[in-house]
């Protein structure tokens, strides 16, 4: 077994489907798909440049879902054409040009996704822009290829179509021997894996590192900023502070990822006279994130020993996904409802009944009698009867499950 051995968890609930990936029984990056939020990563369409935007180097193109489309000038050559990397967007497309793309990321607030061009297809020579061209894969399929690699020593599936899936894109992909690695799972396995632990965790400011130090992770609109306390911790006489430093690093790397966090990021390291010192840290730092999947770029440490780095964006950050924006945070709407749906699920395999009331807050309840009623249809064909009761003095995270119906 590589000492990089990886697990992959993909387990569903009423609405979601959720992926891990683990490394040494540690969560490491975790994704969250949901039916009322199709990820549009992987489809192709046809889309109508609308804009060329010389500033930003980049161009918008409409492709019939939501916002516009981002299009940046690296990737916005045709791949058939031999254009210098360093041309200009204007040098690669014009305003009103029909191009093909493929997401690559998906939007997020009111950005719409980000997209590649690719060189266009004859059997989609007389389709309209715009257009879908190839609707995007499965959530299973984009869980494994976000997670899958030669380091992947198993995948553990939460059902039968789970398992189905997995085995689907093993047979059709580059990694076959991953087929003997495919397992079945049984109960809540973000629950039994310790999964939930971790995602609370990564959803706190302060983490604890092995050997006494601790991160604090400030997240502001412009940047994120980490601070690093030796908090008693201890190194050699001499380098105490590249000790605590650089065991810091892996721990950084898991967090950025695991947190998806993006954009420009600040690492207020231990004061480091050497410059040897300083770059066995910078060193570290970039092995840890070497297989991140958001491309990042260390760029080195200021005179007042910041460490600069960036990572580019692949979708909503944890933060954004589960919290509500708000001065002291807590569960958003959608995460609580589909919280307490895997808690219906979980009792009543638990304890069988003959109905099952969801206690919860105002809006909550609205959500799952509306954009959210699939997912509340999905748990009520899974555990019978499913009453939702609102009750008013709740918060969005004081969900409760009850036995009977209403």
């Amino acid at each position: 077994m590589s000492k990089y051995a990886t697990t992959i968890v993909i387990d569903s609930g009423p609405g979601e489907t959720r992926g891990a990936l683990l490394r040494a029984g540690v969560a490491w990056d975790v994704v969250h798909h949901r039916d009322a939020e199709p990820s549009l990563v992987g489809a192709v369409y046809r889309g109508r440049v609308r804009k060329v935007d010389h500033g930003l180097n980049g161009a918008f193109v409409e492709i019939g879902q939501g916002p516009e489309a981002y299009l940046r000038a690296r990737d916005a050559s045709d791949p058939a054409d031999k254009m210098p990397r360093n041309a200009r967007i204007g040098e690669r497309v014009n305003e009103g040009a029909k191009i093909d793309v493929r997401v690559v990321a998906d939007g997020f607030a009111d950005k719409g996704p980000r997209i590649a061009r690719l060189s266009p297809d004859p059997v989609h020579a007389d389709r309209p822009a715009p257009d879908c061209l190839e609707s995007p894969p499965s959530a299973v399929d984009l869980i494994l290829d976000r997670f899958a690699s030669g380091d992947t020593e198993k995948i553990i599936c939460g059902d039968a179509a789970i398992e189905n899936a997995a085995r689907a894109w093993v047979a059709a992909g580059e990694l076959p021997e991953l087929a003997s690695g495919i397992t079945r799972g049984s109960g809540d396995l973000f629950a039994k894996h310790d999964i939930e632990d971790e995602i609370e965790a990564a959803l706190s400011q302060r983490v604890r590192i092995p050997g006494g130090a601790e991160l604090v992770i400030d997240m502001a609109e412009a940047m994120c900023v980490i601070d690093i306390n030796s908090a008693g911790a201890v190194g050699k006489s001499g380098r105490a502070s590249r000790d605590v430093n650089q065991k810091a690093m892996p721990e950084i790397a898991r967090q950025l990822r695991l947190r998806n966090i993006a954009g420009a990021i600040v690492i207020d390291a231990l004061k480091m006279s050497a410059r040897d010192d300083r770059n066995r840290v910078l060193s570290a730092l970039r092995n840890a994130l070497k297989d991140d999947p958001g491309a990042c770029h260390v760029l080195g440490i200021t005179n007042l020993g910041l460490i600069e780095m960036t990572r580019t964006r692949t979708g909503l950050s944890l933060a954004d996904r589960m919290l509500t924006p708000a001065s002291a945070p807590g569960l958003s709407v959608d995460a609580a409802a589909y919280a307490g749906l895997r808690a219906v699920v979980r009792e009543a395999a638990a304890k069988p009944s003959g109905g099952y009331r969801l206690l919860v807050s105002q809006p909550v309840a609205e959500a799952l009698g509306d954009r959210l009623q699939g997912a509340r249809d999905q748990a009520a064909q899974t555990v019978g009867r499913l009453d939702i009761v609102v009750e008013a003095d709740r918060t969005n995270d004081r969900f409760e499950v009850m036995l009977g119906s209403a």
